[in-house]
């Protein structure tokens, strides 16, 4: 260590505790979340440009609600302040403290780096992406380690937001996951007989029981009749559904939960559940939800945004929009767009999953100008896990 005089304590050369971290506010704070575990911070100092600067709101609420046993406290350094960070390094620099260049103003972390080494104050910055640590002292050592992966619900709340449901628990129904597979097996079958299913003249919802629809065979083909007879025949085996004839052309189907018939009926669900289920089986992959609807706390009148399905590597999030057709355009791109850069902003992957290409030429070249990779599914589950990996590793 040479002239450095370090109260870190260290395990197999490396430091594992601090008792203060200095962090830079940024909008999405990952890395500083990260830096305030791994190195078991009794105390986070957050510095942030302006008093009106809505993410510390987001931030100091986390620490609140996950790491309440940490001190948090908050300072204003504008950008470029040599003055007020140097009074920070000095004032801190006799103390077991770390500072993290992670994020932030880019002139304040050169600032904060040339400070640290003057005044033998170790820093660190962090590469999410790449599980890069870096420590910085008289020298540089890049390690490259793990760091206690973040959930989800974490980085979604440290940006400021809340998730309020999510459809995550159909994924462990046998049923769906039975017509899911199903679906995916025989996907020429489905798109040839699928518009069938939004056809009011042939299924009519009674809104008074939702759980009841009435199917009127008169406007089914013969092909079509033979097909829903044995579609419900293997319902009915399954406990799925109870049929009633009310007279010869039209049957009254109740059915037996309280899922089956959203999931039929909601254009796309089954995608939703095979896109989770099989990047789940992704060994690289950490976490995946569907069906995520979340607030953030800048929505004016409580805005719902959804995301099909949210996955988790490495703390980086994998945002993921699926259309099951090919009439996807590029409003679909810029919505995925919007959601993927509030959760996880520039690193964040952004993927669209779909049953076919999209009719506008255009979309595929726009969908590469924002960064975000197109995947078609045609039922191979291989090949489909296969396209993610290419696209997260």
């Amino acid at each position: 260590m040479g002239k450095y005089k370090y109260k870190y304590k260290f395990k197999g050369g490396i430091f594992i505790k601090v008792d203060i971290l200095i962090n830079q506010l940024d909008e999405h704070n990952e890395g500083n979340i990260l830096a305030t575990k791994k190195f078991q911070a009794k105390e986070v100092i957050f510095l942030r440009a302006t008093d009106e600067d809505k993410d510390i709101k987001a931030i100091k609420t986390y620490y609140e609600n996950y790491m309440s046993n940490v001190i948090f406290s908050e300072i204003i350094v504008k950008e470029g302040d040599i003055k007020e960070l140097t009074k920070l390094i000095i004032d801190n620099k006799d103390k077991n403290v770390l500072v993290n260049l992670t994020g932030g103003k880019r002139i304040n972390s050169l600032i904060l780096l040339e400070l640290c080494n003057e005044n033998y104050v170790k820093s660190i910055y962090v590469d999410i992406k790449s599980k890069h640590l870096y420590t910085m002292d008289n020298k540089i050592e890049i390690l490259k380690e793990q760091f206690g992966d973040l959930e989800i619900v974490d980085i979604i709340e440290a940006s400021g937001g809340s998730i309020i449901e999510d459809s995550t628990d159909l994924c462990q129904k046998k049923d769906l996951i039975y017509l899911t597979k199903q679906i995916y097996s025989n996907l020429p079958l489905w798109h040839k007989y699928k518009q069938k299913l939004y056809d009011a003249n042939i299924f009519s919802h009674e809104y008074k029981d939702s759980k009841k629809i009435v199917v009127n065979m008169e406007n089914l083909q013969n092909e079509e009749k033979n097909l829903l007879n044995k579609i419900m025949k293997k319902l009915i085996e399954m406990g799925e559904i109870d049929c009633l004839n009310i007279n010869n052309s039209k049957i009254e189907v109740l059915f037996l939960n309280n899922y089956l018939k959203a999931f039929l009926f909601k254009s796309g669900t089954w995608l939703e559940l095979a896109t989770n289920i099989l990047v789940k089986e992704i060994q690289e992959v950490d976490q995946v939800k569907n069906g995520v609807i979340f607030l953030w706390n800048d929505d004016i009148k409580g805005v719902r945004n959804e995301v099909d399905v949210v996955a988790v590597k490495d703390s980086i999030p994998i945002c993921i929009s699926c259309k099951d057709s090919d009439k996807y355009n590029e409003n679909a791109l810029n919505e995925l767009n919007v959601y993927s850069a509030k959760i996880g902003g520039k690193k964040a992957y952004k993927i669209l999953v779909s049953t076919k290409e999209p009719i506008k030429v255009a979309v595929k070249e726009r969908a590469k100008e924002m960064g975000i990779n197109i995947v078609i599914f045609d039922g191979n589950e291989e090949d489909f896990k296969r396209k993610i990996k290419e696209i997260i590793k």
